[in-house]
């Protein structure tokens, strides 16, 4: 028997076997390194829950408050972390987490995305890292155009994402999930926050996803009165608010193209003929009758166990059969998680169910699905032929994303960066005049020039500790999701901040020195202000060094404090660094300092010294500099630059492991 023969008798089959869960007991709401080494005990979510799930199918997992829905889905699409056992099977094949994360999609409960971007471009970016790396742009943006047609989004392809509605959002996730046309989808609470009629479109959808066979661009031409290409068909077309009502009602047609006849997906065929069905499971809470009526099965569970596991219409004969009976006009799913709840009450009725329905399914998992076991190992190689781009192409995205991003919210960039300008105003007017080399003047020189390494680190280090806890959200789903890899992110992050630290730099530069050092040259000016940028750089490695210890930016900033202190100590200002040689070494503002000093004062011959001075006479600029105990060889200033750089690379080499373990341990939710 051929795969194709198979793929048409069988299908897939998703199997999971006797999984369980378990959690920290006491875990507590915000991530911290300090967590990571207390050791805990255990609660118990998931207890020997075994189901099956096969293409055609589109399941609601049940439940009340606590019941372990949302559990239950991140186990069985391995995107959950921690102590889980139990086995997740293709057709009877053991699957790993990566191979999972390429035959299936996860749409969260709530958006995550940039909010900044256009429907169209959020699409158009996620495709880079979900289709093959050897897909053309053409073929991208013909993909991201019928997507989009097809979730009834075409109109609203250039509005961005944080000005659609709730349901307008959710079918966007929708279609980013189905960038890679996966066989698999899993849905956390598809229909929170959205109206009825939001609602109802989404899950019919799905069902149109799971059941019917995908049609192809012509047919959809027919249907919507123009194709996909933006090319009028011969029949008569209609608005964008009839579009959408035929796309949620019209039964009969199916909503995605066929992956064999569209070129753009030509090397992400997901079955020899291109029209393999889909499988959806989505976690749901309290349905409507009409909802409720297009879910094909559903699972019915309390207290981390399942209750029930079977198609929709036969749930009604499974209670009354156990003397549950369903009343008339009654919604099916309101009745079925009000009699969970009652019977806890009832002599134990929920174990009752529960222990009735395991009877009725013993062994109902075992053998039925190894007759197309040879189709799934096919199936499975053809997924891992799929080659991402590259780590390098990754990193240049995610550039982008993050200016485009920072470029979208400029007004609060521009605001962010006159407070910074008039802080040097303010250092300028203060300090203007104190550029004559005098005895009187040498404090003045060294207070501007600490307070310009100040302003630096502290502007740069404090503006990014809001970074990783607001960004984890996304990270843990990219990633997790393997979009694009951890380290591609980092980087990408941590270069995004150069340009920025070179401008800012040399701005706050310009106005302090016009006002304060114009006699020194030109020279000066661009040696002091390259030191400046990289003291920035360094800033914004201890700022996220601070981002990744807290999950949130306020634990972070207030936890800043002492870091803060004993940097300052050891910068070589408020203390004689001669009497801790070693600490000083670890402090960004010495090296800084250092650098800018030395910087000024190492060509300095002569100093006014008066005579019958009562204070000693400094004469020259080296002796400024002994006197400080900052180091006066050759190179001081070169030395000072890269111990900067390896100070920031060891800021960022201990961040990315704590970010890394989180990710690891918290995984996909």
């Amino acid at each position: 028997m051929s795969a194709e023969d198979l793929s048409a008798q069988s299908g897939l089959c998703l199997e999971w076997k006797q999984l369980n869960y378990y959690v920290p007991a006491q875990e507590q709401s915000n991530y911290s390194f300090w967590n990571e080494c207390k050791k805990k005990q255990e609660l118990q979510i998931l207890h020997d829950v075994s189901g099956h799930l096969k293409t055609g199918d589109l399941i609601a997992i049940l439940g009340g408050s606590g019941a372990g829905k949302t559990t239950l889905l991140a186990a069985i699409s391995q995107r959950l972390r921690g102590n889980l056992t139990g086995d997740v099977v293709l057709n009877g094949m053991a699957m790993e987490r990566d191979q999972m994360t390429r035959i299936s999609s996860f749409l969260p409960q709530f958006e995550i995305n940039v909010k900044t971007f256009t429907a169209y471009e959020h699409l158009y970016f996620m495709s880079h890292f979900k289709m093959h790396r050897k897909t053309t742009k053409a073929e991208k943006r013909q993909r991201v155009s019928d997507l989009l047609l097809a979730v009834g989004l075409r109109d609203a392809a250039h509005t961005r994402i944080q000005q659609l509605s709730g349901g307008e959002r959710k079918r966007l996730s929708l279609a980013e999930e189905l960038i890679t046309d996966p066989i698999f989808l899993f849905c956390d609470e598809p229909t929170t926050g959205l109206d009825s009629f939001s609602a109802y479109s989404v899950i019919k959808t799905l069902r149109h996803l799971c059941t019917r066979r995908r049609i192809t661009k012509h047919s959809l031409s027919k249907v919507y009165g123009e194709d996909s290409f933006g090319t009028p068909s011969d029949g008569n077309s209609s608005g964008s608010n009839s579009i959408e009502m035929e796309f949620v009602e019209n039964s009969h047609e199916s909503l995605l193209q066929s992956m064999k006849e569209l070129p753009t997906l030509s090397v992400l065929n997901n079955s020899p003929n291109g029209t393999q069905k889909k499988a959806a499971i989505c976690s749901i809470h309290q349905p409507t009758s009409d909802i409720f009526e297009l879910f094909t099965h559903i699972i019915l569970m309390d207290g981390g166990r399942i209750i029930y596991q079977g198609r929709t219409e036969q749930a009604a004969k499974f209670f009354t059969d156990m003397g549950f009976l369903l009343p008339l006009n009654c919604n099916p799913a309101d009745f079925y998680l009000k009699t969970l709840v009652d019977s806890h009450g009832k002599e134990n009725a929920g174990e009752m169910l529960r222990i009735r329905y395991e009877h009725e399914t013993d062994g109902l998992y075992t053998g039925s699905w190894l007759l197309a076991r040879n189709y799934s190992g096919d199936y499975l190689k053809h997924v891992q032929n799929f080659k991402k781009i590259r780590w390098i192409y990754q990193v240049y995205l995610l550039i982008i994303r993050f200016m485009t991003e920072d470029l979208r919210n400029i007004k609060d960039g521009l605001i962010g960066f006159g407070f910074f300008m008039a802080t040097a105003v303010t250092l300028s007017l203060m300090y203007s005049g104190v550029g004559g080399l005098t005895q009187r003047t040498i404090q003045d020189v060294g207070g501007s020039i600490f307070m310009l390494s100040n302003e630096m680190i502290f502007t740069f280090s404090y503006g990014v500790t809001y970074i990783f806890p607001y960004s984890l959200p996304i990270i843990r789903r990219e990633v997790g999701e393997g979009t694009y890899s951890l380290s591609a992110y980092y980087v990408a992050l941590v270069v995004s901040f150069v340009p920025a630290a070179f401008f800012k730099g040399y701005m706050f530069l310009s106005v302090i020195y016009a006002s304060i050092y114009y006699t020194r040259g030109f020279l000066l000016y661009v040696t002091m202000g390259f030191l400046m940028s990289l003291s920035a750089i360094a800033a914004v490695g201890y700022g996220v060094f601070l981002s990744s210890l807290f999950e949130t930016d306020k634990m972070a900033s207030e936890c800043a404090a002492p870091f803060d202190l004993i940097f300052l100590i050891f910068g070589g200002t408020y203390m004689n660094v001669d009497s801790v040689p070693v600490l000083k070494y670890f402090s960004l503002f010495f090296y800084s300092n250092e650098a800018l000093m030395y910087n000024y004062w190492i060509d300095i011959d002569n100093i006014d010294c008066p005579v019958n001075d009562e204070h000693p006479c400094v004469k020259s600029g080296l002796e400024v500099l002994q006197q400080a105990s900052f180091r006066t060889a050759e190179y001081t200033y070169w030395i000072d630059c890269v111990s900067l750089l390896l100070v920031a690379l060891a800021f960022h080499i201990v961040s990315f492991n704590l970010v890394k373990r989180y990710i690891n341990r918290s995984g996909y939710y």
